[in-house]
């Protein structure tokens, strides 16, 4: 066996970003040793090369001693260590179909939730024409056809043309690939029996039961050696993990005769003879349109993960819109797994999220947003030990702050959020300036509408997630991703108590080294909980806690808090309608007492409470606005009073 190392690269590959951090085990523990980001135009190995640099000129026994060599040169140990990564999946566009518009409107949002840019037509609205075009244009990269597990009336009837027309492109692009869910899986057999030069493979079935999505067999973990006995100092091992693919478990379909009711799905009721050839001469002709709509000279071609087996072009069948907890849930894993790679950011940042929800027996949730989309997580333990995990998530691409396909309802929120005044025009044109140059003006103006941006995606985010939105008041609340890097601790807490607006108390923090994605690579939980438990203090680096009481009546004085601990000694009086910074240096603690003229709700409901709050770079964040905040209506009026809660945090933006 080869000598293990004890230092590797964390890194994380975003759209706009690269995140590069060196990871040492020193002292009996892993560490974060540095970290640093750059443009993802910056070359890799002159990011890792300066942070080995400085972290020689700060501690050069340190890094002997992680690199196990004396006098080592940055140069070598930039090939040499270990790297563990997680990259962010490009945004791709997937084509559902349905036979009704209640039903394409909820697969819609299911495949919005699984990260897919969403087109979509209905065979009670669009002509097959319409539909045909949807499905072969050039940026359309997957097919979503589904209807409810027992299809019933239109759209019982609409499912012979809609299976025959989805087959008829799939011949024409045997690179599309084809999820049929619910009832549409009795079209199935329309896939069969194309010719050999347009043969479409034997379709695949996806399990309805499928377990969680996995990680790559190729994932680096990190954990101490197989059989070796646990002991404090222990080197721990960087191996090869073998483990289930990213995409949902599958089996080949049954060979053989289609089934009876698929027999009768394509007979009685379906399309006559006539309707089949409209049907194809339908995709013919939206075919020949299409080949003439070439793609953008700047569009780079995308490829498609093999949804399994390496395979590029296969029919799923996948659970309808309805099936799992909550509803759609399985619906979406299946569409996650078609869309994501093994290794994406995203999606460990959810899994390390439940890693550390178990490991510190508190409930967790995250905010994350970036150019190619955003994620909102949440995991807790629940259940007799505190053994269980509930878990939650959603990864949308419409959750960047800059997207891609801009809608009319997506600038009206960024100029909501935004302190100034824009015209419509003219915002647009700052919105694609900000995606095509992420990094571009990252001070003044430029980072109040990186601000209102950010806000604004996440406030898509939590109207996507109303399952989460239901829950208290999480213990921990995590903001990620590059947009935050470039603002102060104190705005990205306000920005958090502006947008997840529950009462409560719970400690902020943010993921600064961008750790969350490559620890979720960790194909192992219990390697990848290890790693967390020495790294926790590092990955969360604490913004402080968040006192965000309801029910508190306008007008006059609410009461009085007094806050007792380390250099936090103070007492305040509880105006209504305001938010209060409290200085509370981080690694310090210290007992809130609050006395209410009231009742309210903060966590309980009550008059008197004392509760015990940790500091942090922002310190603590006490919110006696309304639940939810009440704004003025006009416009001049709105963005004086953002600017009136942010400038108290944000001084130095004006300097």
């Amino acid at each position: 066996m080869s000598r293990q190392p004890r230092a590797f690269f964390a890194l994380d590959f975003g759209a706009a970003t690269t995140s590069a951090a060196l990871v040492g085990h020193a002292g009996g523990r892993w560490r974060l040793l540095a970290h640093a980001a750059a443009p993802s135009t910056t070359d890799l190995d002159a990011l890792l090369f300066g942070i080995l640099d400085r972290v020689e000129q700060a501690d050069r026994e340190l890094l002997e001693f992680v690199s196990a060599r004396e006098r080592p040169r940055a140069a070598a140990l930039v090939t040499d260590l270990a790297r563990l990564e997680s990259r962010s999946s490009p945004p791709r566009r997937i084509a559902v179909l349905a036979g009704s518009k209640r039903q394409r409107r909820r697969l819609e949002e299911i495949a919005a939730r699984a990260g897919w840019l969403v087109v979509g037509g209905s065979a009670d609205v669009d002509d097959p024409l319409e539909l045909s075009r949807l499905v072969l244009a050039w940026d359309t990269h997957a097919v979503l056809l589904g209807a409810d597990s027992t299809p019933a009336g239109d759209e019982k009837r609409h499912l012979p043309m809609l299976g025959a027309l989805v087959a008829a492109a799939a011949r024409r692009r045997p690179e599309l690939a084809v999820v049929l869910a619910g009832g549409a899986a009795i079209q199935e057999s329309d896939f069969s029996g194309a010719g050999e030069h347009d043969r479409i493979p034997d379709a695949v079935k996806v399990s309805a039961t499928a377990g969680p999505a996995e990680e790559d067999p190729s994932a680096v973990a990190v954990g101490t050696s197989a059989g070796a006995p646990e002991a404090a100092g222990a080197t721990p091992v960087m191996t090869p993990v073998g483990a289930p693919s990213a995409a949902p478990a599958v089996e080949p379909a049954p060979e053989g005769p289609p089934s009876k009711e698929a027999a009768e799905g394509t007979t009685a009721g379906g399309p006559s003879a006539s309707a089949a050839t409209a049907t194809t001469a339908a995709v013919a002709a939206a075919a020949a349109h299409a080949s003439d709509l070439e793609a953008p000279a700047h569009a780079a071609p995308v490829e498609m993960p093999a949804p399994a087996g390496d395979r590029h072009d296969s029919v799923l069948l996948a659970p309808d819109a309805e099936s799992g907890q909550p509803a759609g849930s399985a619906l979406q894993q299946v569409l996650e797994g078609l869309r994501a790679r093994s290794d994406e950011s995203r999606l460990g940042i959810a899994r390390s999220v439940r890693s550390l929800a178990l490991l510190l027996d508190k409930s967790i949730e995250v905010l994350e947003v970036g150019v190619d989309g955003g994620l909102r997580c949440r995991a807790e333990a629940v259940g007799p030990g505190h053994r269980t995990i509930v878990s939650s998530h959603v990864a949308m691409a419409s959750g960047s702050f800059a997207p891609e396909d801009l809608s009319d309802e997506m600038i009206d929120a960024v100029s909501s959020w935004s302190t100034i005044a824009f015209d419509r025009y003219r915002l647009s044109d700052r919105l694609r300036d900000l995606r095509s140059s992420p990094w571009g003006e990252a001070d003044g103006e430029g980072a109040l509408l990186r601000l209102a941006a950010a806000k604004a995606a996440v406030q898509r985010l939590v109207a996507a997630t109303p399952e989460i939105s239901q829950r208290e008041m999480p213990d921990i609340l995590i903001a990620a991703g590059g947009v935050w890097a470039s603002t102060p601790p104190s705005v990205v807490a306000l920005a958090m108590a502006d947008l997840v607006r529950r009462p409560g108390v719970g400690r902020l923090a943010c993921d600064q080294a961008r750790l969350l994605g490559p620890m979720g690579a960790i194909a192992d939980e219990e390697e990848r909980r290890k790693m967390l438990k020495d790294l926790v203090d590092d990955v969360l680096l604490p913004l402080g806690s968040l006192v965000l009481p309801a029910g508190i009546r306008q007008g006059r004085s609410a009461g009085r808090m007094r806050v007792i601990g380390g250099t936090a000694n103070s007492d305040i009086d509880l105006q209504p309608g305001g938010i209060w910074a409290v200085e509370l240096p981080p690694g310090q603690t210290a007992t809130a007492d609050m006395d209410f003229r009231d009742a309210v709700r903060l966590g309980a409901r009550g008059r008197h409470f004392s509760v015990e709050v940790s500091g942090g770079l922002g310190g603590l964040f006490v919110d006696l606005r309304d639940i939810p905040l009440r704004l003025p209506d006009r416009a001049d009026q709105k963005r004086a009073t953002w600017e009136s809660w942010q400038r108290a945090m944000w001084s130095e933006i004006d300097e």
